[in-house]
């Protein structure tokens, strides 16, 4: 049979308070004397085991305050957690949206990179058309400076 604490000792008391009156008269004073110190005892027993439950007590309800507490820190780090991951899908889609601004300006490099290599050959056109132009104007202006006063003086005149 499972008895509690307490129900065990009420029945040690119970006991003994039957074997001390059942004694013989001779063995009074002694059996009082222990009566007196079992008793005592007992009420010791029973004061500080009131002292220990109130203990106890007073540490359950503080566990259970600090139970409380991590619970709240626990849903706090939920909340946490999920704004984290809101965060963490955000950055995807920049992180994607990036790769595609990558992908264009590539793109856009090589055309660069061809309409750099025109322009290199267009302005080696030029430098030649700018060299033949040159050799026509030193054939060209000795003969200018002749005719150009004479033009100019025959306008104003």
């Amino acid at each position: 049979m499972n008895r509690t604490h307490e129900q065990r000792l009420t029945a040690l008391e119970s006991e003994a308070f039957r074997n001390n009156t059942t004694r013989s008269p001779e063995s009074t004073d002694e059996v009082a004397l222990l009566r007196g110190a079992v008793n005592e005892l007992s009420a010791d027993l029973r004061e500080h085991r009131q002292d220990t439950k109130e203990q106890f007590a007073a540490v359950n309800s503080r566990l259970d305050g600090i139970d409380q507490r991590l619970d709240r820190v626990d849903q706090r780090f939920d909340g946490l957690d999920q704004r984290l991951d809101a965060v963490d899908q955000r950055f995807d889609g920049l992180d994607q949206r990036l790769d595609r601004v990558d992908q264009r300006f590539d793109g856009l490099d090589q055309r660069l990179d061809r309409m750099d290599q025109r322009f290199d050959g267009m302005d080696q056109r030029f430098d030649g058309i700018d060299g033949v132009l040159r050799e026509i104007l030193t054939i060209v202006r000795p003969a200018a400076d002749a005719t150009v006063p004479a033009q100019v003086a025959g306008v104003a005149g």
